[in-house]
């Protein structure tokens, strides 16, 4: 395509009445040979003539289309966008957008091509408004585009730096603990250096699926670990309401939708531990205790979710579910089948001490089957059942930032993975949920949704979440399916600024909803910088690392604080310890110290 300018349609770009031509190759060419059958199909030469070229390639998912074009200047970004085009794709050509410039005849001919008129990369950043990439300008490097691993921001081009370079870097120590102090790396003999241009943590990299992706090696999807709820009653309401379930029960009513293995593992791919983000071609962002609230609705402020148990499993079974499981030793957690045998359905003429125990078993269903789901497959997280117990105050305690510890410390582990059998824990529906509303890549078709009618509520608690949006109007379609890791793998990597929604929650995009007001009761506390703590997971929270996620101007680079590999480390017992000393004397920066 050539002799005019791009337009910019409903689907992104589209080539207008610009002039198409074909060329057929016999074999796949080299960029040189592009270049070169461009010149010879135009007429022109390359003494008096620069070509530059420029490739389209959709980047929508499922049946939403969207294209941008990407710069085509040299080999490495020839051979990435053939491989993003054709790989997962039922396409069968390339379209190549080309633009010529007459050479003066007293300037020498440069032997590469022009780049595109573009800023330096390291001038540009995350909050700075971005030149539309879909008509020239892009907000990646081409040479840092692979088909096979994530690319980076320019100010975390973590896939080129390999634990070799500490000794070029002049970091000090060995290992990770002697590498990070006072939040720092240590740097030679000029004392400290901004982290954001150091080395990534090697305990980390060394083994993370990206680094494995980036050397060529073949990795498949990971097993994603969640559970179905039991049947929902309508006398579970009254104990959904107050303990700040009801959105996530809603969720569940509407008709759950199933994980997509392939687009949560592209996802963790890009999950880095040192930071709690995800690092993208156009910068980091992450799930924040804003998304807990907003998708599903679950309280934020409140006590941290510990507990200093002071009665056996069994015997709290007894006491609150009216009858224990049998035993079995082999590995811990309540059997999914036995609670399902035993609670799945209220009988009908039930009384009031009976229906306590199918919504604690109900609840159970909804916290240790989708907000904290075992790694086993067949059993529910138990930890929390102490808590649930008391059907009064579960409503007292931060089960958002519970869920959020438990999805962050579950990506850190997952990233690491890379056996064909990896599992991948955490609340997934929330890191699904998320995806949907800030990225076309596998997006599903929305089509409209019917919200139940909020004049007819018998409370403002049961009204929708941002979740429910995606199980009442949403149509899956996907092609290719055999091929969608790979196919999503290659999306992220050619994300650009302008397909990233990120400030989804915006009042024109949620008014019409009618949102529960749980969503946004604990909007003060969305950028604290408080650890998010699970029992004995706490994990560090780093907001000020995404704050146009918020609406607010972003600081680059962004201020470093430590998420410590030590903390990733703590045994169990230790850290329940740890935290009943700092909870139970309110103070949480001990947590650090």
């Amino acid at each position: 395509y050539s002799g005019g300018e791009l337009v910019k349609g409903p689907n992104g770009v589209e080539f207008g009445d610009l002039s198409e031509q074909g060329i057929w190759f016999k074999a796949a060419p080299t960029y040189s040979e592009l270049i070169d059958a461009v010149y010879k199909k135009l007429g022109l030469e390359p003494a008096t003539h620069n070509v530059r070229a420029q490739g389209r390639t959709n980047v929508g998912g499922g049946a939403h289309r969207h294209f941008i074009m990407v710069p085509i200047d040299d080999d490495m970004s020839w051979s990435n966008y053939v491989k993003a085009v054709f790989n997962g794709t039922d396409w069968n050509c390339l379209e190549v957008y080309v633009q010529t410039e007459e050479l003066p005849s007293a300037e020498p001919v440069s032997p590469e091509p022009a780049l595109l008129d573009s800023e330096p990369l390291d001038a540009q950043h995350q909050n700075t408004p971005p030149r539309d990439p879909e008509l020239g300008a892009s907000l990646f490097a081409p040479s840092m585009v692979t088909a096979n691993a994530p690319t980076v921001h320019p100010q975390h081009s973590w896939l080129r730096r390999i634990r070799s370079a500490r000794a070029r870097a002049g970091i000090r120590g060995q290992v990770a603990g002697e590498e990070v102090q006072s939040g720092q790396y240590q740097c030679g003999a000029s004392g400290t250096v901004d982290t954001t241009s150091c080395l990534l943590i090697g305990l980390y990299d060394e083994v993370h699926r990206a680094r494995a992706l980036a050397a060529g090696q073949h990795l498949t999807e990971l097993n994603p670990r969640n559970r179905e709820p039991l049947r929902f009653d309508k006398r579970y309401e009254r104990y959904l309401r107050p303990a700040g379930l009801m959105g996530l029960a809603n969720i569940c009513r509407a008709g759950l939708p199933s994980i997509d293995r392939a687009l949560v593992s592209a996802l963790v791919d890009r999950w880095r531990p040192e930071t709690h983000t995800f690092h993208m071609p156009c910068g980091e962002i992450t799930i924040t205790l804003q998304d807990v609230a907003m998708i599903l609705g679950l309280p934020i402020s409140g006590h941290a979710v510990i507990v200093n148990k002071t009665e056996s499993y069994i015997e709290l079974y007894q006491r609150y579910l009216g009858k224990a499981p049998p035993s079995d030793k082999s590995r811990p957690g309540l059997r999914v089948a036995w609670v399902r045998a035993e609670f799945n359905k209220c009988p009908e003429d039930a009384d009031e001490e009976t229906v306590k125990q199918h919504a604690r078993a109900y609840i159970l269903s909804l916290v240790g089957g989708l907000l904290f789901p075992d790694a086993s497959g067949d059993r529910y997280t138990v930890y929390p059942f102490p808590l649930i117990a008391d059907l009064e105050n579960i409503g007292s305690y931060s089960w958002g930032s519970a869920t959020l510890a438990y999805l962050y410390r579950a990506m850190c582990d997952a990233c690491r993975r890379q056996s064909d059998q990896s599992n991948l824990t955490g609340c997934l529906l929330l890191l699904q949920f998320w995806s949907w509303e800030r990225f076309p890549i596998g997006r599903p078709d929305m089509l409209k949704p019917k919200f139940p009618n909020v004049d007819e509520l018998e409370d403002d608690r049961d009204r929708p979440t941002v979740g429910l949006r995606w199980v009442v109007g949403a149509c899956t379609y996907r092609s290719a399916p055999a091929r969608c890791y790979e196919h999503f793998t290659n999306e992220f990597d050619l994300l650009t600024d302008d397909q990233v929604v990120w400030s989804p929650y915006r009042d024109d995009r949620v008014k019409t909803l009618h949102l529960a007001p749980i969503c946004t009761q604990d909007s003060h506390l969305w950028l604290t910088q408080a650890p998010l703590v699970f029992f004995f997971m706490v994990e560090v929270y780093t907001p000020e690392r995404v704050m146009r996620q918020f609406g607010l101007h972003q600081e680059c680079p962004p201020p470093f604080r430590d998420t410590s590999v030590e903390l990733h480390w703590y045994v169990q017992r230790y850290v329940c310890c740890l935290c009943m000393v700092v909870f139970d004397s309110r103070k949480l920066e001990i947590m650090y110290q």
